[in-house]
């Protein structure tokens, strides 16, 4: 190709048209996102029950907030947690696959045209309107309005690329080697970290005619494998699950890509006959190309999805230990900017592993109580020193979030989680007290009698099944069990008194307790009801969310609202 005839390209429309291309996708990723995302987690979490609901759940997700990776980033930090199975997982991760064939369909619309009204109405949407809602509806149409303009502004140029001496000979090379094709397609996908995005333009590529099908649909393929940066780096340094939900999204989006890239003249005499049938301009040919292939993929790989999660249980062996698991928490520094919604969502994933890791502090306290085995003393102590790894690195990213200027709604969610955050980290502190007191008894050569012990495993448990239910609540946000956890907080507060009582009645019996383990034995009574306290503490900041400005009502002596 000779490089001076480039120069008849026009640049400016290229580079600029590109520019507000990819603006316009992005704003409309996040204004989606802002819209839909604060209950994106919770969709996710209460639908995906089995892994044929996780695949609607992927796919409605993904299709409101156009971005296949910040849902894979999910389903991999709910394994993590231990919130979701590799089963469940594997089910969004397909679902997912489909839902980001949404932005090359509605490019394929070609609304040229319209593209310039729709951004103006989305001007006046935002301009106009008081609610942050709907000014991230105006986003929505202003994003969905650029991203035409920007298709429009590059294919007069692009279109001339084909005028070009030795361009022709370029495209007819990939085309006789599509595996060039997916590697290019892989590697600015990966830099651009968006399939979408990358798709588009060469929807654009082809509509001007400057590349032949076949070698758009290489490009595509190698969009799909390019993605799957996103969920690699996810599952860096995360638990052996984690690890296996990022190796079936390597393992579908190669597998399928090779499959359909062995049968390249097959399926794209299939895509042509597709979009002969339904009409569709050479832009929506691409998004048939797009669904096609996800969608069918999708249909060979559920009746898989139990065979290929034992596969990749024997690939990657082993049996996570808990606290190692849960310790490993995903916070992703990139999502603060670009997808609040999603960093929360991967911040109240990360205070529930905290909560969990408390959680295991406490049972380790009665194992040890129970058996005098030092290796729970040890695990109690593994523990502490893991919430509070947590708990330092889950308030630096709530802190770097609080500097973006947030919807009302995450910044309540955001103080919510601080306040979670802070009654866990005393759990797993007052659970550490507790192990402490058992091993001063221990190492004194005391102990404690059979009814004296069963007093305090009653009480333990009673505190386990609140610590529990906090942590239910939380995650699930459900009103009627904080109900029954109020009662059992009562419960918890009289059971204290009334082995306070019981301990005095068997030391006026004369039974034979040192002075120390009878100071201690008072002492562990008053931190086990502390630690219900901060499990009641927990419940009430999810029911009762701390009140953020926004929420703030001024009114006069009339009760008129001020502001």
């Amino acid at each position: 190709m000779n490089l001076s005839s480039l120069s008849s390209l026009q640049w400016n429309l290229i580079a600029g048209g590109l520019a507000i291309f990819l603006f316009g996708i992005s704003l409309m990723g996040d204004a989606l996102t802002n819209f839909a995302g604060p209950k994106m987690r919770g969709y996710v979490e209460k639908y995906t029950s089995n892994p044929i609901k996780g695949v609607l759940v992927g796919i409605v997700i993904t299709g409101l907030i156009q971005s296949s990776s910040a849902t894979t980033v999910i389903a991999i930090s709910f394994v993590k947690a231990g919130i979701m199975s590799l089963e469940q997982a594997i089910g969004v991760t397909l679902g997912a696959n489909i839902g980001t064939t949404v932005t090359s369909i509605l490019i394929g619309f070609n609304l040229g045209y319209l593209s310039y009204f729709i951004a103006l109405l989305g001007v006046l949407i935002f301009m106009f309107s008081a609610k942050r809602k709907n000014k991230y509806i105006g986003e929505i149409f202003i994003g969905f309005g650029l991203l035409f303009i920007g298709l429009e502004m590059m294919g007069g140029s692009l279109e001339e690329l084909k005028n070009i001496p030795g361009f022709e000979d370029i495209v007819a090379n990939v085309g006789q080697r599509p595996f060039l094709g997916v590697l290019i397609g892989a590697a600015l996908t990966a830099l651009l970290q968006s399939s979408s995005a990358f798709i588009g333009i060469t929807q654009s590529l082809f509509a001007s005619g400057a590349i032949s099908l076949n070698v758009a649909l290489a490009l595509m393929f190698g969009a799909n494998i390019g993605t799957c940066i996103t969920a690699i780096l996810a599952s860096l340094g995360g638990s052996l699950s984690a690890k296996r939900t990022s190796l079936f999204h390597i393992l579908f989006n190669v597998s399928i890509s090779l499959v359909f890239l062995i049968i390249l003249d097959a399926y794209e005499s299939l895509v042509r006959a597709i979009s002969r049938a339904i009409g569709a301009s050479d832009l929506m040919t691409i998004a048939v190309g797009h669904f096609t292939f996800n969608f069918i993929g999708m249909i060979i790989f559920i009746p898989l999805i139990k065979i290929v999660a034992r596969f990749l249980r024997k690939v990657i062996p082993g049996k996570d230990s808990i606290l190692t698991d849960l310790g490993n928490i995903e916070l992703d520094e990139k999502l603060i900017s670009a997808f609040p919604a999603a960093a929360l969502s991967q911040t109240k994933t990360a205070v529930i592993q905290e909560s969990v890791v408390a959680l295991e502090n406490i049972k380790a306290t009665k194992s040890y109580l129970n058996t005098k085995d030092k290796k729970y003393y040890e695990t109690s102590k593994e523990a502490e020193a893991m919430v509070n790894d947590m708990d330092t690195k889950i308030q630096a990213y709530l802190l770097n979030l609080s500097q973006n200027q947030l919807p009302p709604e995450i910044e309540k969610d955001m103080q919510t989680y601080l306040q979670v955050q802070m009654n866990v980290e005393r759990i797993s502190d007052l659970s550490e007290n507790l192990a402490d007191y058992y091993h001063e008894i221990y190492e004194s050569g005391t102990g404690y009698g059979k009814e004296a012990l069963d007093d305090l495993n009653d009480i333990c448990d009673l505190v386990i099944n609140n610590i529990v239910s906090a942590i239910e609540i939380f995650e699930e946000e459900d009103l009627s069990r904080f109900d029954k956890l109020t009662e059992d907080e009562a419960a918890l507060n009289l059971m204290e008194i009334s082995l306070r009582k019981s301990h005095y009645a068997r030391l006026k019996t004369g039974i034979d307790m040192t002075t120390m383990a009878s100071y201690v034995y008072n002492d562990i009574l008053s931190t086990m009801e502390r630690i219900g306290d901060h499990a009641y503490n927990i419940a009430r900041a999810t029911i009762e969310p701390v009140k953020t400005h926004d929420d703030i009502q001024i009114e006069d002596a009339e009760g008129n609202d001020l502001y």
